[in-house]
């Protein structure tokens, strides 16, 4: 039988953990999981409705991959209501506009 070898079985190069980690850190947008709900990243005088971004929200956005791009709105919820984030008539990222669906 083979000889044993404790450096293979405890750090195999493929080891599926290695894989997921990498994805999930360094992974493209495509890997992360899915937010459902920015709530908690909102405003405690958050208001539903149709508005500009507050600040409180765009690094979450950023974090979550959830900015717009001129050719691609965001959807997500805020509070399990869903809303549409699109770039406003400047196309800066500091221009993004909420639209509650």
């Amino acid at each position: 039988s083979a000889a044993y070898s404790p450096v293979q079985s405890v750090n195999p190069p493929d080891a599926p953990w290695e894989q997921s980690l990498g994805a999930s850190i360094f992974g493209t947008p495509q890997y992360t999981l899915p937010v459902d709900d920015l709530g908690g990243f909102v405003p405690p005088s958050w208001q539903h409705g149709n508005q500009p971004v507050p600040d409180d929200l765009l690094p979450a956005m950023y974090l979550f991959d959830l900015l717009p791009s001129a050719d691609k709105p965001t959807n997500f919820s805020i509070h399990g209501v869903p809303y549409t984030a699109t770039l406003g008539p400047s196309g800066m990222q500091s221009d993004i506009y909420l639209f509650q669906q």
